[in-house]
Formats: C-alpha cells, structure tokens, sequence
C-alpha cells in the first residue's frame, strides 16, 4: 500500500489506532525536541519554571492562532487541554492489568 493509499480517508479510513500513533509520534517528537532545548541552556536555567513558562508560551500561541478574534473559543481550547491532560495523567496512573491474572 502506498502513502497515497494509506492517506486516502474514502477508501481507507482511520482508525482508533492511527490517531494513537500520530498522538504518540507527535508527543515523542516534541518531548526530545523539548529535551534538546532544555540541554542547550546554561544550567542555571535549566529549572521546572522556566521549562513551564516555555511550555505555556507555546500552548499560548497554538491556542491562539486557532482563532486569535475570539477570546471564548481559546479559553474553551484551553479548558479542553486541561480535560486531556487529566484524562491522561489518570491513565498513566491507573493499575494495568497483569497478563497472569
């Protein structure tokens, strides 16, 4: 199957998987991206509040640029973000089920 093939939405369409894959993929990406930036500043700046601010100042910007007219719908994307970042964190804390059981 070609990327041609893969990418068309009619005749394959996407799956609960593919959307895990490209969320995974994103979230590696941006991790080792983050990890690079970190490295690179002088160790006096290499704290959990400046690695916040970064990160905030760069939601901002996403959040913003979906709609900057329209400060309602960037604070309903905002409270959205919150909701998937809980959603996640409860994930990751949640007992796995263990294959002998």
């Amino acid at each position: 199957m070609t990327i041609a093939e893969k990418n068309n939405p009619l005749e394959n369409p996407l799956t609960g998987e593919d959307y895990a894959e490209a969320m995974n993929f994103i979230g590696q990406n941006l991790l080792s991206s983050l990890a690079q930036s970190i490295e690179n500043l002088p160790a006096e700046l290499r704290n959990r509040q400046v690695v916040f601010q970064g990160l905030s100042a760069f939601l901002t910007n996403i959040i913003y640029k979906q709609s900057p007219t329209n400060q309602t719908f960037c604070n309903e994307m905002l409270d959205d973000l919150a909701k998937l970042i809980r959603q996640q964190l409860n994930e990751i804390y949640q007992p796995q089920p263990s294959a002998f059981n």
